[in-house]
């Protein structure tokens, strides 16, 4: 039964929003005139609602798994203190930001929490993914076939028409790396966009039908 109206809870809300995005506001109707979006407040407000109740209910999950962690002290229960603190901290001073007119507190946010540690931790992390992406790249353009040394050959050019020793070497470097970028790379990007799109859209199609296993909290 709990099954059976969390699926039907599920279809009528899919099936309410693609209508209201595909009809027009009003359908007429012989001499009536029918306003399809009329409650369309009223069901945004209950979805803000059950959003931020399911907020809640991470951060609670968040507290039961990674507090259990602590008070256990399982490998690696540190991460979970800086992880859990880090969270309260933020709560509690972007709750006191917004209700406070210190200027102070503003500035304490703002450019201690946001600008001085989140975004350099930020730019840390990306700074260790570009090292990733490198030995990807590595592995990537390895000579081992005829479309690896067209991928390699391709992102030499590439790299040569962006720095300035290419314009160096050959003047239509940058052309040339325009050319590529516009010509070769735009379509394929475009395409793997393409392919991605109706990945997410059969993914939606299985959880607006609720035939996802993890629709009713099941493990995999």
């Amino acid at each position: 039964m709990r099954r059976t109206i969390i699926a039907a809870i599920t279809f009528l809300g899919g099936i309410y929003f693609f209508l209201e995005f595909l009809l027009p506001k009003y359908i007429f109707v012989g001499d009536s005139v029918i306003e399809f979006g009329k409650y369309d407040n009223t069901i945004s407000t209950i979805v803000r609602v059950v959003f931020a109740v399911g907020l809640g209910l991470g951060v609670i999950n968040i507290l039961r798994v990674y507090g259990t962690r602590i008070i256990k002290k399982r490998k690696g229960w540190g991460y979970s203190v800086v992880l859990i603190a880090s969270m309260v901290i933020t709560v509690v001073a972007g709750l006191w930001q917004h209700y406070s007119t210190s200027v102070g507190m503003k500035n304490f946010f703002w450019q201690f929490l946001f600008q001085g540690i989140y975004n350099n931790l930020g730019s840390a992390m990306f700074s260790l993914l570009a090292f990733f992406i490198a030995g990807a790249a590595y592995r990537a353009f390895r000579l081992q076939n005829l479309e690896a040394g067209l991928m390699m050959f391709a992102a030499v050019l590439v790299m040569f028409g962006q720095i300035p020793i290419g314009f160096f070497l050959y003047s239509e470097m940058p052309t040339i790396r325009v050319w590529l970028l516009r010509n070769i790379g735009s379509p394929a990007y475009r395409g793997i966009l393409f392919g991605a799109m109706i990945a997410g859209l059969s993914m939606a199609v299985r959880m607006w039908l609720s035939l996802e296993r993890t629709s009713f909290g099941e493990r995999q």
